[in-house]
């Protein structure tokens, strides 16, 4: 006689392999089963009000990833805080999936520890950015900001996940910029500064009654015609110099146009005169004979001048002649 089966078995079993194809239909729906996941943690230092789980990771607006886990303060095993961290630091967990980035056209390289550490000092940082005005949903938008400091939380080597450093909002830098502003305005002593403007209009009223600073006026009206009577005869006299030496100018080149007309006559006579005292030449001969013929009279003179002071009566008597000479 067969055995009967219990409706109980049946109805478990059927059960088991409603659930079983539910989870299925769920993991491959998600796409979890073809996934690469690689976990990451940011820490915030403003509010989080409308960053959910499951909102978008981007980089330069391309979504790579989504918000997985957002805790209050960082659990235990998540890593040590370090010593200088004094604010109130939320962390996020962030998922960043290869395949996803992959098929936007990455290579998948940042992901690896040692590329995610070039990227760190190259300027890779989170921040927060609303994905609608509307809803005022947040999203985390990744992006290379290498002007920004590396804010770590996290003592290196007892993270759980790597830490990407974070920067505020660009509506919390502004918020920043305002509160040091105000802070430096509550630094100001405005009763000081109002008294010192006080006294500065004062002194500056004094100034216009005081009668020295009319008569300093009044005067310098006077030196500024007589400036302008000087200038005036400056320049009558530069015109004037100008309209003389225009023609000393002209004087001058005619001048220096004459000289060198005479320079060529004298060059030209000294070449001359060269080769009439050159030696041989007729000139040269006549010259000699002349200054022998004038030494001879010279002597002739002087031999007269002798006899004169020897006989000074000649002059009036004649030369003495001898009986035996007439």
């Amino acid at each position: 006689m067969a055995k009967r089966v219990s409706s109980t078995a049946i109805g478990a079993f059927v059960l088991g392999s409603l659930a079983l194809m539910v989870t299925v239909v769920l993991i491959l729906g998600s796409g979890r089963l073809f996934r690469k996941p690689h976990r990451f943690i940011c820490f915030f230092t403003g509010s989080l009000n409308g960053l959910k789980v499951g909102a978008p990771v981007k980089f330069r607006g391309v979504q790579i990833g989504r918000v997985e886990e957002i805790k209050l303060r960082l659990p235990a095993l998540y890593g040590e805080l370090r010593p200088n961290i004094s604010g109130v630091e939320i962390p996020v967990i962030i998922e960043l999936d290869e395949t996803e980035l992959k098929s936007a056209g990455g290579t998948g390289e940042a992901l690896k520890p040692e590329e995610y550490q070039r990227m760190i000092q190259r300027g890779l940082r989170a921040q927060l950015s609303v994905e609608s005005l509307l809803t005022g949903l947040l999203y985390i938008d990744l992006d290379l900001q290498p002007n920004t400091p590396i804010n770590l939380v996290l003592v290196s080597g007892t993270a759980r996940y790597p830490e990407i450093p974070t920067i505020p909002t660009s509506f919390e830098q502004v918020q920043e910029g305002a509160m040091k502003a105000i802070a430096k305005l509550n630094e100001m002593d405005f009763p000081a500064l109002m008294k010192s403007m006080t006294d500065a209009t004062t002194s500056i009223n004094n100034l216009a009654s005081d009668p020295s600073l009319k008569q300093a006026i009044s005067s310098l009206k006077d030196t500024a015609a007589n400036l302008n009577k000087a200038v005036i005869s400056i320049r009558a006299t530069i015109e004037n110099a100008n309209q003389k030496i225009d023609p000393l100018v002209a004087s001058l080149r005619k001048t220096s146009t004459e000289a060198q007309v005479t320079l060529g006559q004298a060059r030209s006579t000294l070449g001359e005169l060269r080769t009439d005292l050159a030696p041989g030449s007729p000139f040269n001969y006549q010259l000699i004979t002349a200054l022998e013929d004038l030494s001879d009279a010279s002597r002739s003179i002087r031999d007269l001048a002798d006899y004169l002071q020897r006989n000074p009566s000649a002059v009036v008597r004649g030369k003495y002649v001898s009986d035996g000479g007439r």
